[in-house]
This record gives structure tokens, C-alpha cells and sequence, in this order.
């Protein structure tokens, strides 16, 4: 059990982290957004409002990160001779809390920057999007380090 929970914790406080640096809209780095208002030619006002929602989605992982890293320090200071199921399930409850809380962000910046955009813009975006993932489904899997 304790090797699932800190095992997730890790995959959170990573994703929280890189989420936080990058500020990721629909899978497209923030450190992209100069690209991405070309292709979608967006109009200033979009940018701004897209900068801002950046900005919220950049403070709102963070927070999700501080708590990450309080909860991997509780597991890792845990007095495991006192260890109780109550422990456990306060331990396991707020990191799904917080993992609750970094897809609400996430996806909702994701849902109000695509609300930004032109039915055009839309269709590229989607285009962008579908691309992305396909090529995503063709890169080589890792070598096993075994």
C-alpha cells in the first residue's frame, strides 16, 4: 500500500512540477504560445486572456506541488511501528485531493482556452491536437534498463 501511495504521490509531484515550469494548454507548452498564436492566429486580446490563464493554471499547479511534497514528507518521516489504517487514510485522501485538484486545473484551462477561440480557430486547434497525439502514438517506446 505504501509503495502505491508514494509511488503516485512521485507521478504527481513530477506532472505537478512540470506543469507548473511549462504551463501546458491542451499538451502545447506555454514556452510555445508564441507558435501556437501564430497558427491560430490569435488576436491580442486572446493572447492576453491566454497569458492569464497561463498564469492561473502556473499558481494553482504550484500549490498542488507544495502539498505534493508535504504529503511525500509525511510518508517518508511516517513512524511505521504507529502506522494506522486513520493514518493511512488521511495520507491516501489528501493526495487524491490533490491529484483531484491538479486535473480540475488542468482541464479547466484547458476548456477556457479552447472557449477563447473562433469556430476556425477551433478546427485548428482540433487539427493541432489530433496531430500532436498521433504523433505521440508513434514514438518508440524506452529501452528496458534491465
Amino acid at each position: 500500500m505504501m509503495k502505491k501511495l508514494k509511488a503516485l504521490v512521485l507521478v504527481l509531484a513530477v506532472s505537478a512540477g512540470a506543469a507548473a515550469a511549462v504551463a501546458q494548454v491542451g499538451g502545447l507548452e506555454g514556452a510555445r504560445l508564441e507558435e501556437l498564436s501564430v497558427k491560430l492566429n490569435l488576436s491580442e486580446i486572446q493572447r492576453n486572456k491566454v497569458k492569464a490563464l497561463l498564469t492561473r493554471y502556473a499558481e494553482e499547479a504550484s500549490s498542488v506541488r507544495d502539498g505534493l511534497i508535504q504529503v511525500q514528507q509525511t510518508i517518508q518521516t511516517a513512524n511505521l511501528a504507529r502506522l494506522n489504517s486513520s493514518t493511512i487514510q488521511r495520507i491516501s485522501g489528501e493526495a487524491g485531493r490533490l491529484s483531484t485538484a491538479h486535473t480540475k486545473s488542468l482541464l479547466t484551462t484547458q476548456r477556457d482556452f479552447y472557449a477563447l477561440l473562433s469556430k476556425e480557430q477551433k478546427q485548428q486547434y482540433n487539427k493541432m491536437r489530433a496531430e500532436a497525439q498521433a504523433q505521440q502514438l508513434r514514438l518508440p517506446a524506452l529501452p528496458d534498463k534491465r
